[in-house]
C-alpha cells in the first residue's frame, strides 16, 4: 500500500451537525482508494502534521480523486478548521485494512458511532453501486437527532435500494423523536435476527468497538467475519 505524499484542494465545506462537517476535496494527482481506507494529512502551510481520517464516500469514476471527510469543528485540528476553499493540504496514502470481505456473506451489519460512520457510508456506496444482493443494515449511533451524520445520504440511499436499511439510535433522544433509542448495543441482538448470515463491520471510539465485537462474537458471528477500526 503506498505512503506517497500529494496535495489536495478543498472545494467545498457544508454542515454536517452542529460540530461536524463535510469537507471535500480534489486530488491533484491521481488517487485511487478503496472504501473503508483512510488518509492522513501530513502538511499544511509548511507546518508537518499527522492527522487520520478515513475517507467518508466511496472512489467515483465519474469524480475521480474527489473524496469527502467528516471532521469534527473545534476539535484542533485547526490546519483543517481554518482552510479556505481552494486551500491545500499535503496528504498521504491510503492505508488501511477496513474493506469489504473478498467474499462477502449475504448481509452486511454495519455499526458506527460519531464520525465513526465515516468509513461506513463509503463502504455502503461502493456496495450500492454494484449489481449485487447482499442486505445492508446500518446502525449509526448519536447524541441527538441533530447530530446525525449524512442523515438526508442514507434516507435517501435506503429509499432507492431496498436491500439497504438505516437505523440510527439516539442516547438524548429528544420527545419528538420516534425511532430507536439508547446505545446501538441495544439494537444488535434485534439486527443480528434479521440478518442472519452476516459480516460486521464496527468503527468508532475504541470502548465501543470492543464491545460491540465481543457482543457479536457472543451471538455466534466468527472472529473473522468482524471487521473493526476503533479511535
Amino acid at each position: 500500500m503506498s505512503a506517497e505524499r500529494w496535495m489536495v484542494e478543498l472545494v467545498a465545506r457544508t454542515p454536517l451537525s452542529g460540530r461536524v462537517h463535510r469537507l471535500r476535496f480534489a486530488s491533484l494527482s491521481p488517487f485511487r482508494w478503496a472504501a473503508g481506507q483512510h488518509l492522513v494529512v501530513v502538511g499544511a502551510s509548511g507546518q508537518e502534521l499527522f492527522l487520520p481520517y478515513s475517507l467518508a464516500s466511496a472512489y467515483d469514476r465519474q469524480n475521480p480523486g474527489e473524496f469527502e471527510l467528516a471532521v469534527a469543528h473545534r476539535a484542533g485540528a485547526d490546519a483543517l478548521d481554518e482552510l479556505p476553499l481552494g486551500g491545500r493540504l499535503e496528504v498521504s496514502g491510503p492505508f488501511g485494512g477496513f474493506v469489504w470481505q473478498p467474499a462477502p456473506s449475504p448481509a452486511a451489519l454495519l455499526v458506527g458511532v460519531g464520525t465513526g460512520v465515516a468509513p461506513l457510508r463509503a463502504l455502503i456506496e461502493e456496495e450500492l453501486s454494484r449489481a449485487a444482493t447482499t442486505r445492508l443494515l446500518l446502525l449509526a449511533g448519536h447524541r441527538a437527532a441533530e447530530d446525525i451524520l449524512f442523515a438526508e445520504d442514507f434516507v435517501k440511499l435506503a429509499a432507492l435500494h431496498t436491500r439497504f436499511e438505516f437505523i440510527p439510535s439516539l442516547t438524548l433522544a429528544g420527545p419528538d423523536w420516534s425511532g430507536k433509542r439508547g446505545r446501538v448495543q441495544a439494537q444488535l441482538s434485534a439486527a443480528v435476527t434479521s440478518l442472519g448470515d452476516l459480516d460486521a463491520y464496527v468503527c468508532g471510539r475504541l470502548d465501543m468497538v470492543t464491545t460491540v465485537v465481543s457482543a457479536l462474537e457472543a451471538h455466534g458471528i466468527a472472529a473473522p467475519r468482524i471487521r473493526s477500526e476503533g479511535f
